[in-house]
């Protein structure tokens, strides 16, 4: 388990929505300036005639934004731990083009992970018609309402396509101060969500073992960061695939632990709309989005892009975090061990 961090933590990470306000310095506002030059980079990335997986920041090239990227960066990793950027207009683009802008502008923020055993490095966040809650499901695969999480990367990447007819709301909540509201309020709660929980494999729940071989710690701390892993779901499931049913207190503990991200004074809620970027630490932030309703015609079907990172320096946490971050690919697809 190792050792359990019981002092608050005092960091920019540990943030509360209601402090934020609805235009503060979390929101990045793209000029025309930067716009065009994002367009320009997306039109010599075209000609160079080299594969999207395969472009280099060379063949993206950037000057004004790859400075505001870079702050961008350091932001996600040592301040708040996420940003939203708004201001590209996307109607002159085609789907293509908008994914190799996006994928253009994560060369500049870390390293692609792989999102699933296919190796996608590019994913599309789409209602597939299948139902969450089933043990080989993926929430993304959903329009289900997808309770406070983190992803299996280092940095998170999200860019609205377009919006479904209604719903489709996304939150973030730090987990930082999740973790200091928990330790206020019940710190014998963290021992437990130090020690960790099984977690169900998706792609592998209906064949073989299914479920993470180690226990995945909620919370983990070294050299006086705290980091933190969760997927309630995919906890449950485990619980259910391995047969060996959560104690009465690990349930308390997961269940304060889901309404103290729910909290309206904790939370920041927001709406991705077409063009919009969302950028977060999957250590020190948890994502939400309500359940949406698409319509009938393909502008009304809600499609966001993703993006996994991995930070440039590892993140100071330890192995039975690592298990939990996926498929991790290279941008050439080759698998790192």
């Amino acid at each position: 388990m190792g050792l359990v961090h019981m002092q608050p933590v005092n960091h920019p990470s540990a943030w509360r929505g209601a402090d934020l306000g609805e235009d503060g310095h979390w929101l990045i506002r793209l000029s025309a300036a930067d716009r065009a030059e994002l367009d320009s980079g997306l039109r010599h990335a075209q000609s160079c005639g080299v594969p999207m997986l395969h472009l280099t920041r060379r063949d993206f090239p950037l000057a004004r934004m790859a400075e505001t990227l870079t702050r961008l960066a350091a932001e996600i990793r040592g301040g708040l731990g996420f940003s939203v950027m708004r201001g590209l207009d996307i109607s002159g683009y085609s789907d293509d083009e908008v994914g190799l802008l996006f994928w253009g502008m994560g060369l500049y923020l870390g390293d692609p992970l792989g999102q699933n055993t296919k190796g996608d490095l590019l994913g599309h966040v789409i209602d597939q018609g299948r139902s969450y809650g089933n043990l080989d499901v993926r929430g993304y695969e959903t329009n289900a309402h997808l309770p406070f999480h983190s992803d299996s990367c280092d940095l998170l990447g999200l860019m609205c396509l377009r919006k479904g007819l209604s719903g489709g709301l996304s939150s973030l909540v730090s987990s930082t101060t999740v973790h200091n509201e928990i330790l206020a309020a019940h710190p014998e709660y963290l021992g437990l969500l130090y020690n960790g929980f099984h977690y169900i494999r998706r792609e592998e729940a209906l064949t073989g073992r299914g479920v993470s071989e180690s226990r995945i710690p909620v919370f983990g701390a070294r050299d006086g960061v705290i980091s933190s892993r969760y997927l309630r779901n995919q906890i449950n499931a485990g619980a259910v695939k391995l047969g060996i049913p959560l104690t009465e207190m690990e349930t308390e503990a997961l269940d304060f632990m889901d309404a103290t991200t729910q909290r309206e004074d904790l939370r920041l809620d927001f709406m991705l709309e077409p063009g919009d970027m969302e950028f977060a630490n999957n250590y020190t932030t948890l994502h939400s989005r309500t359940e949406f309703t698409n319509g009938t015609e393909p502008r009304q079907q809600r499609h966001m892009l993703r993006l996994w990172l991995k930070f440039a320096e590892q993140w100071p946490t330890r192995a039975p975090f690592m298990e939990h971050r996926g498929y991790v690919l290279s941008e050439r697809g080759r698998e790192l061990v």
